[in-house]
């Protein structure tokens, strides 16, 4: 299986169909394919993809610390979590950027299941915050972001 096809069928099963086990289980075959490193930079990839759609589309630009807090406060990411999605939506705005940072100091730093899980979470927050953004449906950005996938 390659990388793109195990992050597209996780995206569709979350997003479209909404069977995180789905989801879960797609992730687990990529990263048995292909790794952590390379599964957690996929996802960045992906979030990187709906970000330049937003850019490209709003001109706009989201301050870290107030869109983290928003989703903290939200109940959309776990108070211990937000920290992890800080540094994935970091990475993420860099690769949206033109710039693709390596995942691998923050998957030594937090590990492999912690940092698989924080780029998850990036990818799957900024979809939501695309798709409010440009005020679409979160299945309409992560149908943009599949089909991107698929050009890679």
């Amino acid at each position: 299986m390659e990388l793109a096809q195990a992050i597209r069928e996780a995206l569709e099963n979350q997003v479209f169909e909404h069977e995180p086990g789905q989801a879960a289980l797609s992730l687990r075959d990529g990263v048995n394919e292909h790794g952590p490193e390379a599964v957690a930079g996929g996802l960045v990839d992906a979030a990187a993809i709906a970000l330049r759609r937003m850019v490209a589309e709003t001109e706009e630009a989201y301050d870290l610390d107030d869109l983290l807090q928003r989703l903290a406060i939200d109940g959309a990411v776990p108070a211990d979590s937000v920290q992890v999605l800080g540094g994935m939506l970091t990475l993420a705005a860099a690769t949206a950027g033109g710039v693709r940072p390596s995942v691998d100091p923050l998957m030594a730093e937090l590990g492999p299941e912690r940092a698989l899980f924080g780029a998850w979470l990036a990818a799957l927050s900024t979809i939501r915050i695309v798709a409010i953004s440009l005020e679409r449906t979160e299945t309409d950005v992560a149908e943009e972001v599949v089909a991107a996938l698929e050009g890679l």
